[in-house]
């Protein structure tokens, strides 16, 4: 979205047209545009207001019924936080003592909103003059929050004289401008020494404030953690999100942790709600000390159990399975990918998910093959982490064609590749 569509949408005539627009469907769009277009509406307004529409439409699952009156760009939105996660992120800057936070680049606001809402005053940063604009819209409910645009390398210094004893945010933009991928998006980075604001930056910022926290690519190396620091690892619903680091009194447990949400509440289209209060989501906070590794064995054939249990990818990515393990007196098929068996079903609350193992099929694409159109298969679930194998190359190959859904896990078993067959437990 260019200056001049941000203002467009933001005039009257803008939050009109957005006020009178349908609920977003792609079918309909050709349509729309034209009976808008003969209402009078310029071209480029009416693009504005319906690309608004669908970001709105999609930040739904981010930022819940608050979506409607927010303002995205598409990259933004990517990058933006969710409605609950931001309020954990407010609530751990709470509790370091904070009263006041500056948001080092603040993208579209999400993480400046849920920190205005939890009663912080907050000072944010954002480089691109538009999308600053969309943020002040934004933040506009929260009289004491303000947007500075500009590069937080000028304005740190007057920032840190401003607000000496203010806890630092950061979510440095992960994209990098004017490189599209083949469709059309901002090419994304995984270099920390391509993030802005710069990374060494951050770091200085972040070692001097009394609290600070910085929301990174859940991909970060272990061995790219700075030290005297807690590396939170985050999923949502099953997906790993992000990965947070805290300087200061802002950490909990110095070294990997693992934070484990999972929204409680669905909406009627059976989507997660995403409440922006974070009163509709259930926590597990996992720590080293809860996580001490178990035996250490691998499973064997001889010893595969009658259940499987899939760790939630935070686990994984902090190297913390041994809560996993130690829960249900289990064994991982390969050491720090959270496949575990073991041979009782236990409740292992958001710790991850269980299944009833109920064959273990060679991964061989006859055998499998022959295994599954003998028991009419004609819909296949595949769940791989240590199997270095195409999946929807593998489904071609097998040609089913039977009535029946099934689920299959490949896994390493005695050096030997394996399908095991299981259902929800």
């Amino acid at each position: 979205m260019d200056a001049a569509a941000a203002h467009a949408l933001m005039s009257d005539e803008g939050r009109e047209l957005l006020a009178s627009l349908p609920p977003y469907d792609e079918k309909n769009a050709v349509a729309l545009t034209s009976r808008l277009r003969d209402r009078g509406y310029s071209p480029e307004l009416v693009a504005a207001a319906l690309t608004q529409s669908r970001l709105r439409a999609k930040a739904v699952t981010k930022f819940g019924a608050n979506a409607e009156r927010m303002f995205f760009t598409p990259d933004a939105l990517e990058q933006a936080t969710r409605s609950p996660v931001a309020a954990l992120h407010a609530q751990r800057l709470r509790s370091s003592g904070a009263s006041r936070v500056v948001d080092g680049g603040c993208g579209i606001g999400a993480d400046a909103v849920g920190f205005a809402r939890a009663g912080l005053d907050v000072i944010a940063v954002e480089a691109d003059a538009t999308t600053a604009e969309l943020a002040r819209h934004n933040l506009t409910p929260y009289p004491a929050s303000r947007v500075e645009t500009g590069l937080l390398e000028d304005l740190a210094p007057e920032l840190r004289r401003e607000a000496p004893d203010a806890a630092w945010w950061f979510d440095p933009a992960r994209r990098i401008p004017g490189v599209a991928d083949i469709q059309g998006r901002t090419k994304r980075t995984f270099s920390l020494a391509a993030l802005s604001p710069d990374w060494e930056l951050v770091q200085q910022l972040a070692a001097d404030a009394p609290a600070a926290g910085a929301k990174l690519s859940p991909g970060l190396a272990h061995g790219d953690i700075p030290p005297d620091c807690e590396a939170e690892f985050v999923s949502y619903a099953g997906d790993l999100v992000e990965a947070t680091l805290w300087w200061g009194q802002a950490v909990r447990d110095e070294g990997t942790t693992a934070t484990i949400v999972r929204p409680t509440d669905k909406r009627a289209d059976g989507s997660a709600n995403a409440d922006s209060s974070g009163d509709s989501v259930e926590l597990r906070h996992v720590t080293r000390p809860d996580a001490a590794d178990a035996s250490g064995a691998l499973a064997r054939r001889a010893d595969l159990g009658a259940f499987f249990y899939e760790a939630d990818k935070a686990l994984t990515r902090s190297g913390l399975v041994g809560a996993l393990l130690n829960a249900v007196d289990g064994r991982e098929f390969t050491a720090g990918y959270g496949y575990v068996t073991a041979d009782a079903l236990t409740d292992i609350g958001l710790l991850g998910r269980a299944y009833r193992v109920l064959d273990a099929v060679p991964l061989h694409v006859k055998t499998l093959r022959s295994y599954l159109r003998t028991h009419d298969v004609g819909r296949l679930t595949i769940k791989k982490r240590d199997v270095d194998l195409d999946a929807d190359a593998l489904r071609r190959q097998l040609k089913l064609k039977g009535s029946r859904a099934m689920t299959v896990v490949l896994v390493n078993l005695d050096g030997e590749r394996a399908a095991l067959v299981v259902e929800p437990a």
